[in-house]
């Protein structure tokens, strides 16, 4: 088990660098590189290995039942969209990414001990709030300035864009916020790493990314019966009403907008036309010239690369098919999330609370986002509540009777 646990870790500690491998596809948006190709390739050669290591305890740990089929079946759908798909070879190897996520996922959720749940949580906060301090530093010394200039002056530091980072927050808030608050201000990695990511989150000027981390304060409190929770959740969202009238406006180009409902209304024909399997994962791009509306931005514009709505995306990659895939997979892995946290003490119960919600938000955010890092969130760092929960592995546990 000790070779998936660093593996596991190091999964982890990766995230924030998945946006920069997108330096490798020639097929990506003309955005800015932040670091060079050569370093991208360590990056991509660092996480296949690492999903490489954690496969003999997916192995393991896989059953004929509901939480395995929730962890691995999104792969499974990807792979076969791309079987069927315009671009297989692509396809076949993001599904096979999917697939080996979900593995990891599945290790950790079922046979992770609790050295190895412990190691994976302070080797994400670590990363996330390095990450944010980067972005937040990048934003400060406009610098790259290209990287600056093309992202209208928000934070977006390795990751793909701002609204990338911005989901990326509302995931690592759901871990660092309880164990902060829970641990009397003993844990303080995961207080510093959530003051940051708050930060991060507020200078990625994302709209939607804050309404999501408003909808998810509100979940916590309706799941923690906590009614203090949900008046600052309302005082929250008017409060951000009034910092985007005044400064977020200035950070958004107005064509945005109007680009993303063309995109919508691509991805939709795209399904119309498509409807059970897809063109294949990562294929928009190569029906987007035939399919998109007349009056619509041309091939190398943002909005021909993918429908910026991550459920518009899976129907137009993957059909009906991962739709009610990952519909399935994700219900599957809430429910067992919140049974398991109310059965827990207090720490690993608002653990398990937080995450829960977080994933609802980062549901709503990727109703009009579309997310590479979705299935890293959503597959294999929630998870972390029902490994905490199985192990007992966080600090100020109570007794067993207290249950």
């Amino acid at each position: 088990m000790r070779t998936s646990r660093y593996a596991l870790a190091a999964l982890f500690a990766v995230i924030p660098l998945y946006g920069a491998l997108a330096a490798l596809d020639p097929a990506t948006p003309p955005i800015p590189p932040l670091i060079p190709r050569s370093a991208a390739v360590a990056i991509a050669v660092l996480v296949v290995l690492a999903l490489a290591a954690v496969v003999p305890a997916a192995l393991r740990a896989g059953r004929r039942d509901a939480l395995t089929f929730a962890f691995l079946a999104p792969g499974a759908a990807t792979i076969l969209a791309a079987i069927t798909g315009f671009d297989p070879l692509t396809g076949i190897g993001l599904g096979v990414l999917v697939t080996a996520q979900g593995a990891g996922g599945l290790a950790l959720a079922r046979d992770a001990d609790a050295a190895t749940v412990r190691l994976c949580i302070r080797a994400f906060l670590w990363s996330a709030l390095l990450a944010s301090a980067l972005a937040l530093a990048m934003v400060v010394a406009h610098r790259p300035a290209a990287l600056y200039a093309y992202d209208n002056g928000r934070a977006v530091g390795t990751f793909l864009n701002p609204n990338e980072l911005a989901a990326y927050t509302l995931i690592a808030l759901g871990v660092a916020l309880p164990l902060a608050a829970g641990s009397r201000g003993r844990d303080r990695l995961a207080a510093a790493a959530a003051v940051v990511l708050v930060a991060a989150l507020g200078a990625t000027f994302s709209r939607w990314g804050a309404l999501s981390a408003v909808c998810g304060v509100a979940a916590y409190a309706l799941l923690a019966r906590a009614r203090v929770l949900l008046v600052a959740a309302a005082v929250v969202a008017l409060a951000g009403l009034g910092v985007d009238a005044l400064a977020g406006a200035r950070h958004h180009n107005p064509r945005d907008t109007e680009a993303r409902a063309v995109a919508w209304r691509t991805g939709l024909t795209t399904f119309e036309r498509f409807p059970l399997l897809g063109v294949g994962p990562l294929a928009f791009p190569k029906t987007y010239d035939v399919l998109r509306p007349p009056d619509a931005p041309g091939a190398r514009t943002a909005v021909a690369f993918d429908p910026h709505s991550l459920p518009i995306a899976f129907a137009a990659d993957g059909g009906i098919v991962a739709i009610v895939t990952l519909i399935a997979s994700f219900t599957i892995v809430l429910r067992r999330v919140l049974r398991d946290a109310r059965r827990s003490a207090a720490l690993t119960r608002a653990l398990g609370f937080s995450l829960a919600a977080a994933l609802l938000a980062l549901l709503v955010d990727v109703g009009i986002n579309t997310v590479s890092i979705f299935f890293a969130l959503g597959l294999q760092v929630v998870p972390l509540a029902l490994a905490a929960a199985r192990t007992d592995a966080l600090p100020g546990r109570a007794p067993a009777d207290a249950r």
